[in-house]
């Protein structure tokens, strides 16, 4: 089974449970959620507690959304 491609930082927000959703499951304060909102991105910090979370939920996301470099990106 092929899980559901979220293509951008919105889209992961709402699967998620917006504001309340990933606040819980990243344990970050309402203020430090907020900054990730108008960033339209994640914290690399974030990536395996939210795919995982993802994943859960039958989704999954591009890395970009948390700012992380595939190979050809980190080898200019």
């Amino acid at each position: 089974m092929s899980s559901e491609i979220l293509e951008t930082f919105s889209e992961v927000w709402d699967a998620l449970g917006e504001h309340r959703g990933v606040a819980d499951l990243t344990g970050a304060k309402a203020s430090t959620v907020s900054m990730w909102k108008n960033a339209g991105s994640f914290p690399a910090n974030t990536y395996i507690i939210l795919t995982d979370a993802l994943r859960a939920i039958g989704k999954s996301a591009p890395d970009s959304l948390w700012r992380m470099k595939i190979p050809a990106e980190a080898n200019p």
